[in-house]
């Protein structure tokens, strides 16, 4: 990470990042700080796009005759101090045309990016907005009071730095707001300071002279001293050669496109793209869940996916760990509790929910009262993939807005006969047929690209479905939890045949694989060609 300036080819933005840079990202440590350069793309339904800081000026000056102009924010200080502070909020949201515009595609790119955390300076709605259109919970933080807010873990929290225009009292855009804005926000500082002593600051849509970004990086420099992480500037093209002195001032810029006429939102739009691509494939190591096997399958690539994940308030969810998933395995998937996702660092909930929800082959989702997750939210996710829908007699008001969903009635005791049965017959319903040809293609993928491990839990996964299948609820975790007792063993080598020791040695080694504990490359080729031999004998798969 000693390279100040890193150029990058246009197609291919992020394959030159610093490895630390991306280990940040995979980590969730990355803290985006939001300028107002991301917004140059947003437009009005007629066209119209916001101007940039000179342009406003240049407009708020009209109104200013006979000044000599010294930049964006004197404009703004003196039309606040001839106008009043009133006046200016009403011309500033004219001018940026606040009640118009509409999020463009770096804001729609960049919304997919599940950072639990962004800073943004800009004073405008177009960041949340884009949160907004692509379903993705997100809470503004503005003033300190908000900061006391209790996390939930599926959502990023927008920290408005500088507040927005419908909090004037908060918003920071003349010389007084600047000067006084440590003194008056002491927490508030305080709280960055805070987050940015476990993350790097990324900044996004700033330019050299921007007195946001220095205000920012002199707040770092004052509160953390040698403690302040590097600081890195992400800048689309840079017609101006302004790189090297980003680095003067300390900020390790990179340059993603060489060409100084490349279309910059188009090039930050793709950036995110691909940073969404990296973040997922790296992530998914880290990827844990309530077994060996659940975490298998929140690991590995989506090769006949098993996962019934259920989506609930926790209440709910407690209910269902003790009425439906003991005998899920009667459908032949594996249950899991959105709440049992987890990632190595609380940062990386947000991602490890958007990883869960892609790879599930069934969601069961509840719309009782409490439930954390938006259903705009996992229905975007989903995209037409099978979800089951259930309701209860005291959350009507979702339910009539969607059709043919599964009863949950109020009563307990009604639970065993009439809501049980039903709810397994919806989810064998929704399971992913296993196609012969496309099951038969995606072994062979991950066996000619040498994804041993990926290979192992695929065949692994196939083998332990077909148990459950076979024994029902009697091994309803899956045969690696009943090791210890002697019948079902007994049963699943009578089953197996010959097949059970390759089926014993996989469990062992995927265990390994998933306590992060060494495995032998060689065992692990040796067992996954072994264990894809009998997938394609019992699934009648032709070999490769």
């Amino acid at each position: 990470m000693d390279g100040a300036t890193i150029s990058l080819k246009s197609n291919g933005y992020v394959k030159q990042l610093p490895p630390g840079l991306r280990r940040a990202l995979a980590a969730g440590r990355w803290l985006p700080i939001v300028g107002a350069g991301i917004s140059a793309a947003a437009m009005t339904e007629d066209g119209r796009c916001p101007p940039t800081w000179p342009q406003l000026a240049e407009q708020l000056e009209k109104d200013l005759p006979g000044r000599i102009y010294a930049g964006p924010i004197d404009s703004i200080s003196a039309y606040a101090d001839t106008y009043g502070r009133s006046y200016l909020i009403e011309r500033l949201v004219e001018l940026l045309y606040v009640n118009e515009i509409q999020p463009g595609e770096t804001h729609k790119a960049f919304a997919k990016l599940p950072f639990d955390t962004v800073v943004t300076t800009n004073f405008d709605f177009l960041v949340e907005q884009g949160y907004a259109e692509e379903r993705r919970p997100c809470v503004p933080l503005i003033g300190e009071s908000q900061l006391a807010i209790q996390h939930r873990p599926e959502a990023t929290y927008l920290l408005k730095l500088h507040g927005d225009l419908n909090h004037p009292d908060q918003l920071v855009a003349t010389e007084g707001d600047y000067d006084g804005f440590v003194r008056r926000n002491p927490l508030l500082a305080t709280y960055l300071s805070w987050v940015l002593l476990g993350h790097e600051p990324v900044f996004l849509g700033y330019s050299l002279d921007d007195a946001d970004m220095r205000e920012v990086l002199t707040l770092l420099r004052e509160r953390l001293g040698r403690m302040t992480r590097p600081a890195w500037a992400i800048l689309p093209t840079d017609p101006h050669e302004e790189a090297p002195k980003f680095t003067r001032r300390g900020i390790k810029a990179i340059v993603l496109d060489e060409n100084p006429k490349a279309d910059r939102s188009a090039v930050m739009a793709a950036f995110f793209g691909e940073l969404r691509t990296i973040w997922e494939h790296e992530i998914s190591s880290q990827l844990k869940g309530r077994s060996d096997a659940t975490t298998a399958e929140l690991r590995r690539r989506p090769v006949a996916p098993q996962l019934a994940l259920f989506i609930a308030s926790r209440s709910l969810l407690a209910l269902y760990r003790d009425f439906i998933f003991p005998v899920v395995s009667r459908t032949g998937l594996l249950a899991l509790g959105i709440d049992d996702v987890q990632a190595r660092d609380r940062s990386m909930t947000p991602m490890a929910i958007d990883m869960a929800l892609s790879k599930a082959a069934v969601i069961i989702y509840d719309m009782g009262p409490g439930n954390f997750l938006p259903l705009d939210y996992v229905l975007t996710k989903r995209s037409g993939a099978p979800l089951v829908m259930v309701s209860g007699p005291d959350d009507p008001g979702l339910a009539v807005l969607v059709s043919d969903t599964t009863a949950r009635p109020l009563e307990m005791r009604e639970w065993p006969s009439s809501f049980v049965p039903v709810l397994l017959e919806r989810i064998s319903e929704e399971k992913p047929d296993l196609a012969p040809s496309s099951l038969s293609s995606g072994l062979r993928q991950l066996a000619g690209k040498g994804d041993e491990d990926q290979l192992l839990w695929a065949c692994l996964a196939l083998l332990e479905s077909e148990v459950r299948d076979k024994e029902g609820s009697s091994m309803s975790g899956g045969p690696i939890e009943h090791a210890a007792s002697g019948g079902p063993v007994d049963r699943l080598r009578e089953y197996l045949g010959a097949d059970f020791d390759p089926m014993m040695k996989a469990i062992r080694l995927r265990h390994d694989m998933m306590q992060d504990l060494r495995v032998n490359p060689r065992e692990l080729k040796a067992a996954a060609d072994k264990l894809l031999e009998v997938v394609q004998r019992r699934h009648n798969l032709p070999h490769a």
